[in-house]
């Protein structure tokens, strides 16, 4: 396939990098303040289950504030969790504790498949950029990685204006690669956002389901980025 591409993007959080404290470890250690000890796999489940059902929910968000939609993700694993505890204030605990970790840039690691499919892609001579749905974290955490080498364009969302899925922020990062869109390749972990957006302007799309949220998913579906490198 890479003999028909000028260029593939990628999205960053839950694509390329991820937290070094795991979403389940954020998840027990607020409900351990309120009483309650839950099985990671138990918190997985759930987590994932949410993932998928609030997909297209998460696609619809307008503007930059993700804080209602997080709320009401926590409120509805909470629920599907069955636990007999005072949802308002779990909520407020769990959006207190994520609010607090995520901008913080140190948290931030890639993942061990990244780097190395960014250096095959590189040197096959393949262009390589960003797309994604962030604030200007997003540029220190590449440049602290020592990944912003690997990329051009990078577009942010927070610095146009435009979020995935609109059609808008992939158009413009389709110019400014000076790529037409059958000959780029989008690949991103949100089937909603990443996927149905890229498709809409006619790119060439791969979903990167690292959990396992997407088993039904109508398109390319690799679990990790050494699956990419034998794809392309």
């Amino acid at each position: 396939m890479t003999e028909e591409l000028d260029i593939v993007f990628f999205d960053l959080g839950g694509t390329l990098i991820d937290m070094s404290v795991s979403r389940e470890c954020v998840w027990a250690e607020a409900l351990s303040r309120h009483g309650v000890d839950t099985e990671t796999k138990t918190l997985t489940r759930a987590l994932r289950k949410a993932d998928r059902d609030l997909d297209e929910a998460f696609a619809d968000i307008q503007g930059v504030d993700e804080t209602p939609f997080w709320k009401g993700y926590y409120a509805r694993v909470i629920r599907s969790l069955g636990l007999d505890i005072d949802l308002e204030d779990v909520v407020a605990d769990l959006s207190a504790s994520f609010d607090r970790i995520t901008p913080d840039e140190e948290i931030w690691i890639d993942y061990p498949d990244s780097k190395p499919t960014l250096d095959s892609l590189a040197g096959r001579d393949i262009d390589i950029g960003i797309i994604s749905n962030a604030t200007g974290l997003a540029r220190r955490v590449l440049c602290r990685l020592d990944m912003e080498k690997y990329f051009d364009p990078i577009i942010i969302s927070s610095e146009i204006g435009s979020r995935k899925p609109e059609r808008e922020i992939f158009e413009i990062a389709l110019t400014e690669a000076g790529a037409a869109p059958s000959r780029a390749l989008y690949i991103g972990d949100k089937f909603a956002v990443d996927v149905k957006g890229a498709n809409r302007v006619g790119m060439n799309t791969v979903l990167i389901d690292r959990g396992n949220v997407f088993p039904d998913a109508s398109c390319v579906r690799i679990s990790d980025l050494s699956a990419l490198r034998t794809y392309l």
